[in-house]
């Protein structure tokens, strides 16, 4: 994902493939030599254990490697 998209993608809604909703994306990771998103930081839903999900917490935020976005429109889709 390009950077110049990164300040839209701030407060997107994160589903995951069944369309059940994440969180909110808080924040992101950019790979520094290519200028790339590699991960979305998502403030993950109250009611959600972060310890069920299969990826890492960063200082009380979900980091979803880019890999895993399915789409972006609306809202962020996950493959998982």
């Amino acid at each position: 994902m390009p950077v110049t998209f990164g300040r839209e993608i701030i407060n997107l809604e994160v589903h995951d493939s069944a369309d059940d909703k994440l969180g909110n994306v808080a924040d992101f990771r950019i790979d520094i030599s290519s200028g790339q998103i590699i991960n979305i930081l998502v403030m993950i839903e109250p009611d959600i254990n972060p310890q069920l999900l299969p990826w890492p917490t960063v200082n009380g935020l979900v980091s979803v490697p880019v890999e895993e976005i399915e789409s972006v429109s609306n809202v962020i889709k996950l493959s998982e």
